[in-house]
């Protein structure tokens, strides 16, 4: 009988400890809640601000927590709850409780850095998304260097300087580094309002200009728009001797005149330019992956080479330039400056030369002239006015290019809407495929070429391209186009990799950073298949 006593109190013991240690675990204190402060803020780029949590109750046993933001490149946090303006735009920052059962928010807004006003001369770092506003003539000194982060909006006035109406230049004497990107690119740009359509070809001021001291420029995804400004006697290349001194010259979008300066311009965009986007007059450069559209009104090519320049120029989009998308010549050549060498391959053209006075024969597509060295090919040139042009080629170098140059293994591609111009239908170049026709004056076919001399012919089948629709005087650009190729694309094969750019291998250092130029690829134009 002791004995069976003795065990049922020891079970009662052994079922009092396993209660009583089950009541001590349901005693540890959970959260209930969290809250943030601020709940709300609003900071500029670049600027840190501290959220402050707070758990409840207070005798929670497990306080810890987790910070996140809904836009990291907006807004970052850490793991302390010290968060960092990235980029203009909205982000919700919200912290969670170890559970995972309790959370809150600070909705962040982070606004445009207050804008500043520069004039005269400038140099130093314009920080990433600031707003600057140029109000009067503006250079970067001799042996200076301007360095602009991404983001960053240049916002020139259009307001005339002095009594001639003279319009802003951005000259650089020393050196301008643009370090864009593809989210947040520098902005070369007009006021808000003046961005309109009736403005396109309004030449709102002059464009950069590298003079003959500037050692170095950077375009790295840059937008460069609403150039073309027609010089005065006071304007400040006039009277620097860059453009004629008695002014009536339009400014380009970009411009340089030292032989020994080196030059890249990559990934940008040039835009609603009365003239040429690009003109070059000294230099060793590479121009690649840009985009060219409403170039020149009553006259202009995307990119215009001369005497003193040794370029690379691939893989870029130049579409509706008012006369070539590449004029090419040896003008100016002098014993300091050398002669013009450029690659110009693996770009894609289109509609190029149907906006040049009718009776201009210079208009086309690439215009190779004045014995200028030209390796022109694996281009894509589609529903252009004219093929390749050069005249006297291989004959002289009077006229016509180096006799060493290479005009070949280009795609010509012609669709079936017609100029209504009474001059073209004169002239009888009403559709592309009447310039691309082996016979027109100037006109250069190489043994490789790909000629699409008929209705429709050698359609290249890009990704998103209204080839056969797209009106071929229209300048108006949609950034939807994909110009990739399809798979079945004819326009994948048959290019050339055996000529060799300038700056491939060893390529062009700027503010200390090599930059080379594309490989050539056998595919035509500026892409190959998506």
């Amino acid at each position: 009988m002791k004995k069976q006593l003795s065990t049922a109190l020891a079970v009662i013991f052994c079922a009092t400890v396993v209660f009583t240690g089950c009541s001590k675990d349901d005693e540890i204190v959970r959260v209930a809640g969290v809250t943030i402060s601020p709940n709300a803020l609003t900071l500029k780029p670049g600027t840190k601000n501290t959220l402050t949590v707070t758990v409840f109750p207070d005798n929670a046993a497990e306080k810890k927590v987790t910070w996140a933001s809904s836009d990291t490149s907006v807004v970052k946090v850490d793991a302390t709850g010290i968060i960092t303006a990235v980029k203009p735009g909205a982000s919700q920052v919200t912290v969670t409780t170890k559970d995972g059962n309790e959370t809150a928010s600070c909705a962040v807004t982070v606004e445009t850095s207050d804008p500043i006003s520069v004039k005269g001369e400038v140099s130093g770092v314009w920080k990433e998304f600031s707003v600057i506003h140029v109000d009067g003539q503006v250079n970067v000194p001799a042996g200076k260097t301007l360095t602009i982060e991404r983001g960053v909006q240049v916002i020139i006035s259009t307001a005339g300087q002095d009594a001639s109406d003279t319009k802003i230049e951005f000259l650089i004497n020393g050196n301008l580094y643009c370090y864009g990107s593809a989210a947040d690119p520098v902005l070369f740009s007009v006021s808000a309002a003046s961005r309109t359509s009736d403005n396109t070809f309004a030449r709102l001021w002059g464009g950069i200009i590298g003079t003959t001291t500037c050692a170095e420029i950077l375009l790295d995804h840059t937008i460069v728009e609403y150039t073309g400004a027609i010089t005065t006697t006071t304007s400040p290349s006039a009277t620097s001797g860059l453009f004629k001194a008695a002014g009536g010259e339009g400014m380009v979008a970009f411009n340089t005149n030292n032989p020994s300066g080196k030059y890249v311009v990559i990934n940008s965009i040039f835009r609603n330019t009365g003239e040429d986007a690009i003109y070059v007059q000294g230099g060793t450069c590479i121009f690649s992956n840009n985009t060219f559209y409403a170039v020149g009104n009553t006259g202009g090519e995307a990119i215009n080479v001369k005497a003193g320049c040794k370029v690379d120029a691939a893989c870029n989009v130049m579409y509706s330039p008012n006369t070539n998308a590449f004029k090419l010549s040896n003008s100016g050549s002098s014993s300091t400056r050398y002669q013009a060498q450029i690659n110009a391959y693996n770009n894609t053209i289109i509609n190029a030369g149907w906006r040049r006075a009718p009776n201009d024969p210079k208009g086309g597509s690439v215009y190779c002239e004045k014995g200028a060295l030209v390796n022109v090919f694996n281009n894509l040139i589609v529903n252009c006015m004219f093929g390749v042009k050069a005249p006297s080629f291989k004959v002289n170098n009077t006229a016509g290019p180096d006799l060493n140059s290479v005009i070949d293994y280009n795609y010509y591609a012609s669709d079936t809407v017609k100029s209504t111009i009474v001059q073209h239908i004169t002239n009888g170049t009403v559709t592309a495929y009447d310039g691309f026709k082996a016979g027109v004056k100037d006109v250069v076919y190489g043994t490789h070429d790909k000629a699409g001399t008929g209705v429709g012919l050698n359609d290249p089948s890009f990704v998103n391209f209204p080839f056969i629709s797209n009106p071929i005087l229209s300048y108006s650009f949609n950034s939807a186009w994909d110009f990739h190729l399809k798979a079945e694309s004819p326009a994948l094969t048959g290019g050339t990799t055996a000529y060799s750019p300038y700056f491939s291998t060893t390529g062009i250092t700027v503010d200390g950073k090599e930059y080379k130029s594309p490989t050539p690829s056998v595919y035509f134009g500026a892409f190959g298949q998506q």
